[in-house]
Parts: C-alpha cells; sequence; structure tokens
C-alpha cells in the first residue's frame, strides 16, 4: 500500500505517524518516513490522476473535526476545494471507519473536514442521529482557516468550490447541509431520505437543492436502495444515480469497491467543482460501460 504520512497533536504533544493505505490503523513509528514527491495532474488534467501525500490531524480550535488534507498545500496547483463529510451511524466522534476513503480524495487535492474528533475522544455531539449544522459549520471552519494567519490552509482553499458528502445517516446530513448557498455540490452515498420522515427530515427537503446531487448504492443488497432511487426520482436538480450491485450498504466505504466507489466520487467532484471535461465524461459517459455499474443520469 502507500505510505502517507499523519501527524496528530494530543495533548499538546505533535505524534507523526505513517499510514499504509492498504493495512489496519495507524500506529506510531519512531522512524520518520520521507514524504513522497507529489504527482500532480497537468492544469487541466482529471485530478483522480493526483497523489498527493495526506496529513490526517484534528481542526484547529475544536476536537468536532478531522480534517484530511494534502501535506504540502503549496505543492497543489492552484487553491484546492473543501467537502464536508458526514460518517456512517451519523458517529460524531469515532471517525476510523473512513480513514482510508478520505485519505483517497484527500490525495487527489481535496481539503476533507469530517464530522468526528482525530482520536475518538468525546467531543460534546451525540452521535446516531443526522446534525446537518456540523457540516454547514465544518464549512465555516474552513473559511476561518483560509483566513487564519499561521494556518496550513491560509489562503489555499476555493471557497467557490465546496461540497458536502456523507455515507448512509451520514448522508441525510449532507443533502439538508446540502441546501446551504455555499455548497456547489452533494454526494449521497448509500442513503436517502425516508418516506415516513424519519430522522425528522421529510422528502420535501430535496426540491431545496440546489446543486447538482450524485447519489451511490451497492444495489438491491444494500439496505439504502430504495431510499436511494426515489430520492433520485424526486429532485430536480442534475442528478446521477450510480449503483454497484456488488458493494451492499457499507462496499464503498470498506469493501473491496471502495477504490471504485471513491474514484466516482472524485469525478463528480471534479465535474461539478472545477468543470474538467475528463471527469463528466467519466461521471455522464464513461462509468456506465464499466461492468457492473448502472448509471441513470439527468437534467445535465
Amino acid at each position: 500500500g502507500t505510505l502517507i504520512q499523519l501527524y496528530s497533536c494530543h495533548g499538546g504533544n505533535n505524534q507523526k505517524w505513517t499510514w499504509n493505505s492498504g493495512s489496519g490503523n495507524p500506529s506510531p513509528t519512531p522512524t520518520p518516513t520521507p514524504t513522497p514527491t507529489p504527482t500532480p495532474t497537468s492544469p487541466g488534467g482529471p485530478v483522480i490522476n493526483n497523489n498527493y501525500a495526506v496529513t490526517r490531524e484534528g481542526a484547529y480550535g475544536t476536537n468536532r473535526y478531522t480534517v484530511y488534507r494534502p501535506s504540502n498545500p503549496a505543492a497543489v496547483a492552484g487553491t484546492m476545494p473543501v467537502l464536508a463529510f458526514g460518517n456512517g451511524a451519523c458517529a460524531h466522534t469515532d471517525g476510523s471507519e473512513v480513514v482510508q476513503a478520505l485519505t483517497f480524495i484527500a490525495a487527489r487535492g481535496f481539503v476533507v473536514v469530517d464530522t468526528a474528533s482525530v482520536d475518538g475522544s468525546a467531543n460534546g455531539v451525540a452521535s446516531g442521529n443526522p446534525i446537518p449544522s456540523l457540516l454547514t459549520d465544518a464549512i465555516t471552519w474552513a473559511q476561518q482557516e483560509n483566513a487564519r494567519s499561521g494556518s496550513p490552509l491560509y489562503q489555499r482553499l476555493d471557497l467557490s468550490k465546496v461540497a458536502t458528502a456523507g455515507h448512509s445517516c451520514g448522508g441525510l446530513e449532507a443533502l439538508i447541509a446540502g441546501q446551504d448557498s455555499r455548497v456547489k455540490s452533494v454526494i449521497s452515498l448509500d442513503s436517502g431520505l425516508f418516506a415516513d420522515g424519519s430522522f425528522g427530515y421529510s422528502r420535501s427537503e430535496l426540491n431545496k437543492l440546489h446543486t447538482p446531487v450524485l447519489f451511490m448504492d451497492g444495489g438491491s443488497s444494500d439496505i439504502a436502495y430504495d431510499n436511494t432511487r426515489a430520492n433520485y426520482d424526486l429532485v430536480q436538480v442534475p442528478a446521477v444515480l450510480a449503483e454497484h450491485p456488488q458493494a451492499g450498504h457499507t462496499g464503498f466505504i470498506t469493501g473491496s469497491q471502495r477504490t471504485d466507489g471513491m474514484t466516482t466520487v472524485v469525478q463528480f467532484l471534479d465535474m461539478t467543482l472545477n468543470g474538467n471535461a475528463t471527469a463528466r465524461s467519466y461521471i455522464l459517459s464513461d462509468l456506465a460501460g464499466k461492468s457492473p455499474w448502472y448509471v441513470r443520469t439527468k437534467n445535465f
């Protein structure tokens, strides 16, 4: 797997980890690992070809978020888009399930702000129910960091390119937070608003979306399969329904479909935030030809 440098500030002490993208949890190592040389795309090329070293760290000034970002922001051509991400089960402390998936996204040149504390410690936020304001507050945090002198993200973020995304219960958070005027793209992974208004949000909320939206599910074995399809049918904005029948409910996050799934996520973000023509072709044309994907699109 690829070794990625991770940093954590806990109790005032900086700790440096290496992360092997093909293994389990990070573990401390006494020997620093050289930072890989970034391999950015040529200007205008699809960002999926990027492979930056990634730093995973607690958000400055709060333990409510974990930030995934290119370790050397100066190496990224131009400024970086921002993705606010909600976890499965609306997990607001333990974000361990999404480490590899979000590292994949950040390595392509995005700054991802995840709704969990970096070390899984209590942060005053209950888990289990959607709190969409955590995602909109994550966007506000990114705005503040972009303006904070001394921040590694100081003037390195493109705040005109902001997206929300989430898995399962976190997907509900993303769909509601995606109504924020600062958001330009929304991704719902194995999720969708319920017909009976479960969790306090009815499907009428879908009418408030104002950006392109990507719905992904893992086929008929995915508990969110029916919800995903129904939500896609209801939205009036440009939308993509991308289904991988082997992924089930968690394959895009923790299964063997993670690379395939996160590639689709990155390509959609590249299309909707960056206007990349190659990414647009991948999402609207090429993906449907990749077995076993099933794809529908509308309003593009």
